[in-house]
């Protein structure tokens, strides 16, 4: 199914550690050799306590988003009480698998899931079990990602390890070196659903945004459902069901006092500049773009509808799951938005100027550097706006097609880059300082437009329509890695224009 490096860290043995319970007023609590207490009390106050010095030494080894912390916390959680550490499990796991359902009916029965978070295997459990019993309807294959290796050991004891060879029905285990998804490579999915099982909040509040931008780019995309909704015939609209991703919290975390669970608003401003929705309608109507002001996209509107038409929990391909504040466990769904797609073509007109030289020099992935002024001048006269600046927009990789005027050949496929360049900061306006850097590729060939990349047009003047928005801006690094990422940027960008049928 995928290579050996799908183990990044592999395990010593492949035999998995056997839990032996022992009977203890609520015959739940696991034991474990050199451990002081198996009382929950105890446990609480010892994390507590070390929390405590840490903030008194002012130590940032102990940090909500250290590592080695969330590793330390994740760890101690896998070895105590179940009904302590994970309340409520199998009614999460049975809410997580109803916000899942439309996707996975979707791709009946060749369902795919990644799962942040290991626990006790409840989750996973319930994603492959109803796939067994209920013809494909579930998840064929669920893959397990967690830092603690105790926990994914637990979840074995429930599912086990199906490994790395063929096309078996069941779950595969990866542990993470550090909370980040970076280690997730394309190949591991794509999924129709992403959930973090109680373990968002753990990521470092600095790389959350790019958390949700690299899982939306693990999902699956859905081929355009325009034909169909235009004859207003219902037929197969549940095989277009959107694919997702379940941020599912807790409201409280043993052992853990300084634990906060994002706020449903919290979680609106980073899901801005995301190729992400509130409701699967607004996904596949496409993401919504203001020019003259730095607070667009997802209109408020979608939030409050979202809350309005939330029903219950428990119903079987209700997409409208429960988003409570207050809630004891909060499930927020996520869609991601049709082929990447913009609501409106975003039009970008400009001549050519010269950049630093490193697409072509460095990278081997030559870009047209348009002049960003000029884009926003052209927008203030054809809107009659002053404020309109393409500082205004999302920054980060958008997709379409591109023209030389004046060039008979033809458009392009054109991947751009709107932003500030992070992992090249040689500017000493770096803050307000935004470039828009566009990658032509031939339309219907695998090189490169122009000349294959040779050609020269300073001065000359590009139109480019935009039709989709993949990833916000992201720092990299390395050069390696910013190379591998654009490719794949080009990648998801020529298959979303295929899927699209444009």
């Amino acid at each position: 199914f995928v290579s050996d490096e799908f183990r990044m860290k592999p395990r010593t043995t492949q035999t998995t550690t056997t839990f032996t319970t022992t009977t203890i007023k609520n015959n739940s609590c696991f034991p474990h050799v050199r451990r002081k207490s198996l009382c929950r009390k105890s446990r609480s106050e010892e994390t507590s306590s070390r929390r405590r010095r840490a903030n008194n030494n002012n130590d940032d080894d102990f940090d909500d988003g250290n590592d080695d912390f969330v590793k330390a916390l994740r760890d101690e959680a896998s070895r105590g009480c179940s009904e302590c550490y994970f309340p409520r499990e199998k009614d999460r796991a049975e809410n997580v698998f109803n916000a899942c359902f439309p996707a996975f009916i979707r791709s009946k029965p060749f369902g795919t899931a990644l799962l942040v978070g290991a626990e006790t295997g409840e989750v996973v459990e319930r994603f492959v079990s109803s796939c067994a019993a209920f013809e494909g309807e579930g998840a064929k294959l669920a893959t397990v990602v967690d830092v603690s290796e105790k926990q994914l050991d637990r979840a074995m004891e429930k599912v086990p390890d199906v490994g790395i060879s063929g096309n078996e029905k069941g779950a595969k285990y990866f542990q993470l070196s550090e909370m980040s998804l970076e280690e997730v490579k394309p190949y591991f999915g794509p999924f129709d659903a992403i959930v973090f099982n109680d373990t968002f909040e753990q990521f470092p509040e600095k790389k959350r945004k790019e958390t949700l931008a690299r899982a939306a780019n693990l999902l699956k995309q859905i081929t355009s459902s325009s034909s169909s909704s235009s004859s207003g015939s219902d037929e197969g609209g549940v095989n277009e069901a959107t694919s997702r991703i379940v941020i599912s919290s807790r409201e409280t975390r043993e052992g853990d006092e300084s634990y906060a669970r994002l706020k449903r608003e919290e979680l609106e401003a980073l899901v801005k500049g995301l190729p992400l929705a509130w409701t699967e309608e607004e996904a596949k109507r496409g993401k919504a773009l203001d020019l003259s002001s730095d607070s667009n996209i997802d209109n408020k509107s979608s939030s409050s509808n979202s809350n309005s038409n939330s029903n219950n929990n428990n119903s079987i391909g209700n997409n409208n799951v429960q988003n409570d504040d207050n809630d004891l466990d909060a499930t927020r769904v996520l869609y991601l938005t049709e082929n990447y797609k913009l609501a409106k073509p975003l039009h970008m007109r400009a001549k050519v100027v010269r950049g630093f030289g490193r697409g072509s020099a460095e990278m081997g992935l030559p870009t047209a550097n348009l002049d960003p002024a000029e884009i926003s001048l052209n927008w203030q006269k054809e809107l009659n706006d002053d404020t309109v600046d393409v500082k205004n927009i999302p920054l980060g990789v958008y997709f379409g097609y591109c023209q030389l005027e004046g060039d008979e050949s033809g458009k392009k496929i054109a991947v751009l880059n709107v932003g500030r360049r992070p992992s090249f900061v040689d500017k000493k306006n770096y803050e307000n300082d935004v470039t828009v850097e566009v990658h032509c590729v031939e339309k219907n060939e695998d090189g490169l437009a122009f000349e294959n990349g040779k050609k020269q047009f300073y001065g000359e003047t590009m139109s480019v329509e935009c039709l989709g928005f993949v990833r916000p801006e992201m720092k990299f690094n390395g050069l390696d890695e910013l190379v591998t990422r654009i490719k794949t940027d080009v990648g998801l960008s020529k298959n979303s224009l295929m899927k699209m049928g444009i």
